[in-house]
Order: structure tokens, then sequence, then C-alpha cells
């Protein structure tokens, strides 16, 4: 709640600001000197976008929920985990406005805007011999970790009299989350329910809001990650819980998660005021667990879903 106050905060500034009310540096278009891209097109579009804060925030990157290890750390290990979680100081978002497909009347009616964040805190290891307390310290490793997501919206008929918004958010991407000089990254991840199985290359691919993966509460998902090492941690980023995968040995990852059955019934997620949920997938280096010298090394993907039925107004262009 508190994540999508802040971004309906930092949009509605972008407002202000491209209707001449105020200083910030967090719009950045890189099509400025174009007609279309217009600073009063650009705040309709941020307007848009403060009001649907479930298509733009992910809930899950900035979370402090804690993982626990239950896993010996081989004798090369440096410090043994026993938990981890991430505590985020500061947040700095900016947004990036591109136009195109202008009409007979000079307007645009496609708009792309990247929201970008430089997520700032510290990754926090607590490490030590299981049921010694004596032993037990936290490791805080300093974390810069760069968010970032793309939002498709177009422009539709009307001058907003009726009610129908001037601009449409058609499709969202998903979140990738990157630490600074991270070396560790997601190549793939295959995500398999009853009737779904679909494997993701590009977080950032634009999904229309039609066709972004439908779940029904009980159903049992499993999701495979393919690294670019065989020995990263990964865990699972869902509804703020955290469970490791299991390593396969041959740089892939699998865990399974069951949807909860509290999300049924009715018009699904859209009871909770959430019409559109994510979960996500992080791999960690194994020096950012297992030695204290290590920095902290990090990438995560998170992915947008609903819970069926649910009825969504928006239709792909």
């Amino acid at each position: 709640m508190r994540t999508k106050l802040l971004l309906a905060v930092s949009l509605l500034a972008v407002v202000g600001l491209l209707a001449g009310c105020g200083k910030t540096n967090s719009v950045n278009d890189p099509a400025a000197t174009a007609p279309t891209a217009s600073a009063a097109e650009q705040a309709k579009v941020a307007s848009t976008l403060s009001s649907e804060p479930a298509l733009v925030e992910d809930g899950l990157a900035e979370n402090a929920d804690v993982t626990s290890f239950d896993a010996t750390p081989g004798t090369l290990a440096a410090i043994q985990p026993l938990r981890f979680w991430r505590t985020i100081t500061d947040v700095q978002r900016s947004f990036q406005f591109a136009f195109s497909d202008t009409d007979s009347t000079g307007r645009p009616t496609r708009a792309v805007v990247v929201v970008n964040k430089l997520l700032t805190g510290t990754f926090n290891i607590l490490t030590g011999v299981p049921g010694d307390s004596d032993s037990v310290t936290v490791i805080r490793k300093p974390l810069k970790d760069h968010w970032v997501r793309r939002i498709l919206l177009k422009r539709v008929p009307g001058d907003g009299e009726d009610g129908l918004p001037e601009w449409r958010i058609v499709a969202t991407s998903g979140v990738k989350v990157t630490s600074r000089n991270a070396t560790t990254g997601i190549q793939s991840l295959r995500v398999q329910a009853p009737g779904l199985d679909t494997t993701l290359t590009d977080p950032l691919a634009f999904q229309f809001l039609r066709r972004i993966v439908r779940l029904n509460p009980g159903d049992q998902v499993t999701l495979t990650v393919t690294t670019l090492r065989n020995d990263n941690v990964v865990v699972t980023m869902i509804f703020g819980h955290r469970v490791r995968f299991h390593n396969n040995g041959d740089g892939t990852y699998t865990a399974t998660w069951t949807v909860p059955t509290w999300m049924g019934g009715g018009d699904g997620a859209a009871n909770f005021g959430v019409p559109v949920l994510h979960f996500g997938v992080n791999a960690l280096s194994h020096g950012t667990l297992y030695d204290d010298t290590a920095p902290y090394d990090s990438q995560a993907w998170v992915l947008p879903f609903l819970i069926v039925p649910n009825e969504l107004a928006d239709q792909e262009p």
C-alpha cells in the first residue's frame, strides 16, 4: 500500500511539473522536441498511470520479507546463512515518455512509458550455527538495484466527459531488477500450471492485458529458472513468501507453489482491489550469501498474472 501511495504521489508530481507547477528531474522525454510529445500529453498519460498502480508497481521488489535457509553451506563456504532480507532506505523514480502513431490532427495515439527506480539499501544476512545463539551475527552488504518496467498506452476516442479515459493502458511488461555491476543473470523462466506451459525469455516484453497469465485458486504452479551458473541461489517472490528453488545442477532451478484458495470466488482478485497480481523469481550469486566479503549480486524477474474469473475491460487494440 505504501509503495502504491508513493507511486501516486510521484506521478501527481510529474503531472504538476508538466503543467508548469513545479520542478523535478523525474521526467525524461527522449522526444521532447517533437510536437507529439507535448507536456499536456505527458501529463494525461501520467494521470492515467497514477490511477492504475497495480499495473505499474509490483509490490515485491521493495519487500522486506525474510527467506530462511535449511541447507548446509558446504565446506568452502565462508559463512552459514540462516536467513536473509532486504532493507530499502531510498527509492528514486523516473519516467521516460515516447509517443508515436499520430492521427490526422497531429496528436499521438500510442505512448510507451518506461518506469525506472533506483533502490538503495542493504542486503542483510543472518549467519551462525543453528541452535547456537552466541554464533549469530548479521552481515549487511550495500544494495543498489535498478528496477525497470515498460507500459503501453493507447489514446481512445472521447473527451473524458462520458467517463471514458482519453488514454488507456493496454499492455504492461514484467519487471526486471538488477543489482549494480551484476554478474548474475536469468536467461529464462518456464511457468507450468493446468492448461498452461509457457517459457519467458524477456521480462520487459509487452503483455497485453487480455493475454496476461491467468491462474485458478488452488492451481499448482511449477517454475523452472535457467541462469548463467549452476551454483546460484534462486528463491521465489510470491505473496510476500520466499522459498528456495531446488538446484538441478545444470543451471536450472525448480520450485512449485500453490495459488491460495482465498483468492477465489466472485470476481477473483478484483474483490481485493488488485485485479493484477505479481509473482517473481530472484537469482543470487553464491558469494552473495556464502561469502561475507563478496558483494551483493542479484537479478530478479517479476511478472503479472490474474486470478480467474476476472473481468478486465481493456482490450488488445
